[in-house]
């Protein structure tokens, strides 16, 4: 076992299959940590379980789930504490759905889409992590917010309404569990990263896809957030690259 911070520790990565998820899960396997891999999609959560093995030799936990849906939710964690003998000792966060295109192009649909991904699920599944992990006063739960949890942006309003709302979410769940509970809350603010998420044809914008951050610059930001010493709290951390500050 890899002799760092994560070495043994339980991760439970929600998202795994998007970019930043199949980035950081090998890197975090690499590091001794034992992952329990959670999207909507079996075959591209084995694809990133193989990636997994390959590094680290131990097969992750994988278990599909909808994170919008809370028996789904209730389910997943009963099965991951199971796994991980009541020990989950890290939630990891990066599902999320785009839309980006003028207002009056919006539908009912969209609206309901990108706040139940973005939004009302990540609430769902930091509520299941707190009850987790209160009762051994131990924990961290890490959300990919994206920078535009904080920064407004023409033709983003329903993405920007999920984000921000996400963002005070995690204000006040800080304010609420990091002393009463030690659970420790992070928000990750990064730029555009070159991921999937710009092929969806719900994102109407020209990007420079070669000058944005890559998943690789994403995994390393959260394995940076994880591996802080204990005693220090990085509540958000905010990455962009260079051409692409807001």
């Amino acid at each position: 076992m890899a002799d760092t911070i994560l070495a043994g520790k339980t991760v439970l990565l929600i998202g795994a299959t998007g970019g930043i998820g199949a980035a950081v899960a090998p890197l975090l396997a690499q590091e001794g940590a034992r992952l329990i891999l959670s999207g909507r999609n079996s075959q591209k959560l084995e694809a990133v379980a193989a990636s997994v093995t390959a590094v680290s030799g131990a097969a992750p936990l994988i278990i599909k789930a909808d994170i919008t849906d809370n028996a789904q939710i209730t389910s997943l964690f009963e099965e991951a504490e199971k796994y991980a003998e009541g020990a989950i000792d890290i939630v990891i966060n990066a599902a999320g759905i785009g839309t980006i295109k003028p207002i009056e192009s919006l539908t009912p649909a969209d609206f309901y889409n990108v706040l139940s991904i973005n939004l009302y699920g990540p609430m769902l599944l930091s509520r299941a992590a707190v009850k987790a992990m209160a009762p051994r006063k131990s924990g961290h739960i890490l959300h990919v917010v994206g920078i535009l949890g904080k920064a407004p942006m023409a033709n983003a309003t329903a993405y920007c309404a999920s984000k921000y709302g996400l963002t005070g979410f995690l204000q006040s769940l800080r304010a609420e569990v990091s002393r009463r509970h030690n659970i420790k809350i992070t928000g990750l603010y990064l730029g555009g990263v070159d991921t999937p998420f710009y092929d969806n044809p719900n994102i109407e914008m020209k990007v420079q896809r070669d000058k944005m951050l890559t998943p690789g610059d994403a995994a390393r930001a959260i394995h940076y957030a994880l591996t802080q010493p204990a005693h220090l709290v990085l509540g958000e951390l905010t990455l962009q690259p260079e051409s692409h500050q807001l």
